[in-house]
């Protein structure tokens, strides 16, 4: 990224104040740029065996300090604002992306786990799946998905979903972003950490362990079930309701406008296009094998 005078010169303090006040260019600027040969230190000590090189581990770092454990809606970089001492604002960033590593470590562990555990039962991951069962892992992820996920997170999913079903419907992601007031790379990863929660969902359910849903998602768990044939226009109504719960929703629907057609734009641009010729024995696999390739 370009050189920026003023984040090259700030001293620690100075920096936390700027992030505090939620500058997503400044914390970029400082990963990218100002800190990014002691965090790339720390990834040559830590980061043995990950899956994710250093710059993903960055932008996922990013993504981490921007929502924190996304487990409640929050300020942006909310999670900064404990840092009790800002003069010593850049260790703790070192010290919290150390931390982060390991954490991310431990997370990539438990999954090739779960990974070869669901292969030592099936032989191959969802050759002996009958059409019902993959239609039920589907719908049972998507609804465990949409009770787990904050509002925003639950908007990215549904529009990757669609995207995936229907990649001729879209909008470029980076306007998206804007219109959600997120950094482009904030969007891109978000995306990623979500493929990567809702990939879990599914081994999760293949390797025999049960999702426990409330009464309103059982409910949403089996109309999925019973419109898997209308899959696109069912989550299409999830994605429209989640959308205007948004305070953003008025940008995004303004942005759809602009970018509507005949049938109307809607989504980011993937590279399947299922449409309405749903075929579970092709769709599952296809949809397993996206949401495993990073990016």
């Amino acid at each position: 990224m370009k050189r920026n005078e003023k984040y090259d010169t700030l001293p620690a303090w100075a920096y936390y104040d700027e992030v505090a006040a939620g500058s997503s260019e400044a914390v970029y600027y400082l990963l990218k740029r100002r800190l990014s040969k002691a965090l790339r230190a720390v990834y040559e000590l830590h980061g043995f065996g990950m899956c994710d090189d250093y710059e993903d581990t960055i932008d996922d770092y990013y993504l981490y300090l921007y929502e924190g454990n996304q487990i409640f809606d929050q300020q942006p970089f909310e999670m900064i604002c404990a840092v009790q001492n800002k003069r010593a604002f850049f260790g703790w960033m070192v010290s919290t992306y150390r931390h982060f590593l390991l954490n991310k470590a431990k997370e990539e562990a438990k999954r090739r786990a779960l990974l070869e555990c669901i292969r030592s039962r099936s032989g191959e991951e969802s050759g002996g799946l009958s059409n019902e069962t993959m239609i039920l892992i589907l719908a049972t992820a998507i609804a465990f998905a949409d009770q787990q996920f904050t509002q925003r997170n639950r908007l990215i999913l549904y529009r990757m979903l669609l995207s995936f079903l229907d990649h001729r419907k879209a909008i470029p992601q980076e306007v998206v972003a804007k219109a959600l007031d997120m950094h482009p790379v904030t969007y891109r990863v978000s995306t990623k950490r979500q493929k990567d929660r809702f990939l879990e969902f599914i081994l999760a359910q293949e390797a025999g362990t049960n999702l426990d849903l409330d009464s309103a998602h059982t409910t949403m768990r089996d109309r999925i079930v019973n419109g898997f044939e209308q899959l696109y226009e069912v989550l299409m109504e999830y994605y429209e309701a989640t959308l205007n719960s948004l305070p953003n929703a008025k940008a995004l629907q303004s942005l759809r406008l602009n970018y509507a057609q005949d049938d109307g734009m809607m989504h980011e641009v993937m590279i399947y296009g299922f449409g309405n010729n749903l075929d579970i024995n092709v769709f599952y696999p296809n949809l397993k094998d996206y949401l495993t390739v990073s990016g």
